[in-house]
Order: structure tokens, then C-alpha cells, then sequence
């Protein structure tokens, strides 16, 4: 009787270990599920800035920092940013919630996302914002950079900016004088390409 006994003790110990382990490993997917969508995520901040306040303390913030304003996309209500360097990519928006408030979104990315450099540059931006002088309007410096168009026509309507300096992935068809950029947002521009450098276009890979 006693084996008779054991052998269902046995078999409810195996069987709630084996629960166990099922419990342990379903709990798996949803670690990586949330793994997943931290990288999809983006450090959010609202600054009580006019929009072309804030964007100028972008611009000297990332300066600061060794980064530069690569791609500045016009956007509805603000502007999407594109900057980098070899180590890191980046993406800022501002959005202007109010004529006094505006909304900064940024994702940073090496191979995985860069958390703490979004909340420097966050921080960055709070303390430049806070010694700007509020009754004096700060504004983006266009010096270096150029037209992003619609089309590949001068005459069409312009949707951003670049530093022609820049290192862009860029794309020709044909015998075009004129590049495809991919803007922040994931959409199309055009530059000419008569003033951008060919090692711009060739150092990411870009088509000629």
C-alpha cells in the first residue's frame, strides 16, 4: 500500500514542478514583450517655451554635446529633428501644444535604446531654456544648411532643411541633379546634388 501510495505523491510533485516551470517560462514572452517596447518608447518633456525658443535650445544643446541638427523636418503643428554621429542616431519632435508650450518627444539609438542620453539632452535643453532671457526671442541658426523640397524642382514647396555638411544617406535615379533624403518622419524630400559633398552619399552606404 505504501507504494501505492508514494507513486501519486510522486507524480503530484512532478506535475506541479513541471507548473512551475510552465509559469516560469510564459513569463518569458512577456519580459521580452515589455524588453520590446521600452526601445519603441521616447523620453517625453514640455517646456513653457514658444516653439522657436525651445528649437533654438535644441540646436545649442545638441551643439554642446558634440551633435549637430543633421535634418529639420516642418511638421503640422512643430518640427521633427534628425542628428547623430557615427556612434548614435537620434530623433527629436516639438510639437506646439500653446503659443507658451511646446512638446519635446526624442528617442536615442546605438544598438539598443540610449535611455540616459535622451535625459541629458533633456536636461540640457531645460537649462539653456532657463538662462535664455524670456523677453528676448531665441530662433534656429540656418547658417549651413539648405532646402529640402517636395520634388526635385526649386519652385515646389520646401518641407525642411539640412546641414550641408552632414553625412545623409542619400539616393539618385537616374541622371537627376537631384538626391532623395528620407525626413524624419519617414517621408521624402529632394536636394540638389550639386551641393552635396560625394562622401556624404557614399560614407552610409548611399546610391550615386
Amino acid at each position: 500500500m505504501r507504494r501505492l501510495i508514494f507513486i501519486p505523491i510522486l507524480l503530484t510533485a512532478l506535475w506541479l514542478q513541471g507548473c512551475a516551470a510552465v509559469t516560469a517560462v510564459s513569463a518569458v514572452p512577456g519580459a521580452l514583450i515589455e524588453v520590446a517596447a521600452t526601445q519603441f518608447k521616447s523620453e517625453e518633456k514640455s517646456f513653457p517655451r514658444h516653439i522657436s525658443t525651445t528649437l533654438a535650445a535644441v540646436q545649442a544643446s545638441l551643439s554642446s554635446m558634440k551633435l549637430d541638427v543633421d535634418v529639420l523636418e516642418i511638421q503640422e503643428n512643430g518640427y521633427a529633428i534628425a542628428f547623430g554621429n557615427e556612434k548614435l542616431d537620434g530623433k527629436i519632435t516639438l510639437e506646439e501644444m500653446t503659443p507658451k508650450l511646446t512638446t519635446m518627444q526624442i528617442k536615442v539609438r546605438r544598438k539598443m535604446r540610449e535611455a540616459s542620453v535622451e535625459q541629458a539632452i533633456i536636461a540640457s535643453v531645460e537649462a539653456r531654456l532657463d538662462r535664455m532671457k524670456k523677453n528676448r526671442k531665441q530662433s534656429f541658426q540656418f547658417a549651413g544648411y539648405d532646402n529640402l523640397m517636395t520634388e526635385p524642382d526649386a519652385k515646389t514647396k520646401r518641407v525642411g532643411w539640412y546641414r550641408k555638411s552632414a553625412k545623409l544617406e542619400t539616393y539618385r535615379n537616374g541622371k537627376s541633379e537631384w538626391l532623395k533624403v528620407k525626413l524624419p518622419s519617414g517621408k521624402t524630400a529632394y536636394m540638389r546634388s550639386e551641393i552635396v559633398e560625394a562622401k556624404n552619399v557614399a560614407k552610409k552606404g548611399g546610391k550615386s
